[in-house]
């Protein structure tokens, strides 16, 4: 057996399909950028421009309580439509007329609503942000007004290009999608080394940014014409009723999204407004150091996604759990192995450059995150497994999580991060004891074979 034989064999015992070896890609850049844009962070912004800097993104991530949890509801829409299509992006799409004229209608109805969306980010997430950080008495300790206007319009920006993305993963082209993606990231590192390097500051990130979803926004549309030709005369009779139709699936979907913006980002703004700006710029490296390793491991789990749709509409029930059973431990092992190496190197930055003396988080904060990390992970694929039913079991888990994290956050004062952390874990732990009980719960019920009632009358 040759080498190349011997790797091929790995790769496939690791379940690194295309899609996965592509997000490997992605995430293998994201660690080349961390490497590379952290020290820059670290030494090219002050203490309170990196608190800024992290804290930027916790209060832009309130998109979720405008999109309502549309991007998985999107990418499962058009996945069960898809499954009984053939599609080639350079050909176009054929198939039986009627799921034909769904799909466009489909396809249609998504466009239009991130274009809708699309401006409400616009118009909503700058006063929000102006408010917070005006009133959060660290305001002069950074010019952050333009930097936070422009991070607005990249968020914007970047919520329709998630359109193209959904649509292109909800045909099943995940490979693609992941593809996509890692081109706006490759873009989105050398600007971003470039614009730190020349002193832009705080608005390196935006910068950056912008360019990078123009990059994707070319790509999807690229990948998604032939389509488009095929599917933009088609389906305009066909309605798409949302009350009825999506709305059941989607406000489980959308309040889970909510509840998790307090459980993953609520965070970084209470230490902000309750630590100051500084404490928030180390806070948010081991935020970030978490939200990589989650991301990272995910992919295992995240690019099965329109993969267990198709299963669900086929109901090829023996598949799905063969698939769930590879790639969650999988999903795991990466996690565990990315948490390692945080704990082991991130506290000794200081021993290595004195710059850094002061703006890292503690190892006792890190293993507490990383902990829940590896967790979650867990949690992912059990969501990701159910949530291609089209159902939200998962609801009243996050929900209850969210409010437990609110009113840990917001009805106590915190006198470190340390606290919060601890608090975050064991919220964590209890979700992930529910959550596995909803998993095993929904999954025997869901795949019971029902027995037809003559056969059942009949005694046959």
């Amino acid at each position: 057996m040759s080498l190349l034989d011997s790797f091929h064999n790995l790769r496939r015992f690791a379940g690194v399909d295309r899609a996965v070896s592509y997000s490997i890609v992605a995430r293998a850049l994201s660690i080349a950028s961390g490497l590379i844009t952290i020290p820059l962070i670290l030494t090219r912004l002050t203490p309170a421009e990196q608190g800024f800097y992290y804290t930027f993104g916790s209060i832009l991530a309130l998109q979720v309580f405008l999109e309502m949890g549309f991007g998985t509801v999107a990418i499962q829409m058009v996945a069960h439509d898809a499954a009984h299509l053939k599609i080639d992006l350079k050909s176009g799409v054929t198939g039986p007329a009627a799921h034909l004229e769904h799909f466009s209608a489909t396809i249609r109805f998504v466009r239009n609503w991130y274009a809708v969306l699309f401006a409400l980010v616009a118009v909503s997430l700058f006063p929000i942000g102006l408010w917070f950080f005006s009133t959060s008495g660290s305001a002069g300790a950074a010019n952050w007004v333009w930097p936070w206007a422009l991070m607005v319009l990249w968020t914007a920006g970047g919520v329709f290009v998630n359109c193209l993305v959904a649509i292109v993963e909800g045909m099943g082209f995940v490979a693609e999608s992941v593809r996509l993606r890692l081109w706006g990231g490759v873009t989105q590192l050398s600007l971003s080394v470039l614009c730190l390097l020349a002193g832009f500051k705080l608005y390196a990130l935006p910068a950056a940014g912008i360019a990078a979803i123009s990059v994707n926004f070319v790509i999807a549309w690229l990948l998604l014409r032939n389509v488009v030709r095929v599917t933009a005369p088609l389906g305009k009779e066909t309605r798409i009723d949302w009350v009825r139709d999506i709305l059941p699936f989607q406000w489980r979907i959308a309040l889970s999204w909510m509840s998790g913006w307090f459980i993953f980002n609520a965070m970084l703004p209470v230490v902000f407004r309750q630590l100051g700006p500084e404490e928030a710029g180390r806070f948010g490296l081991a935020m970030s150091i978490l939200n990589f390793i989650s991301s990272f491991a995910m992919n295992w789990t995240a690019t099965k996604s329109a993969i267990w749709g198709q299963m669900v509409a086929r109901k090829e029930w023996g598949g799905m759990d063969s698939l769930f059973w590879k790639v969650m431990p999988q999903a795991v092992g990466a996690a565990l192995l990315g948490s390692l190496a945080a704990i082991l190197a991130v506290p000794y930055l200081p021993e290595w450059s004195a710059r850094f003396a002061g703006r890292v988080p503690g190892r006792e904060i890190l293993l507490l995150l990383c902990f829940v990390a590896v967790l979650n992970q867990v949690t992912y694929a059990e969501a990701f497994y159910l949530r291609a039913h089209k159902r939200e079991p998962f609801l009243l888990n996050s929900v209850f999580t969210g409010l437990a994290m609110a009113v840990g956050l917001f009805g106590f004062s915190h006198s470190s991060s340390f606290s919060i952390s601890l608090y975050y874990l064991m919220v964590s732990v209890f979700s992930f004891i529910w959550g596995t009980f909803i998993f095993v719960k929904c999954r025997a019920s869901w795949h019971s074979p029902v027995p037809d009632v003559k056969e059942v009358l009949h005694g046959t």
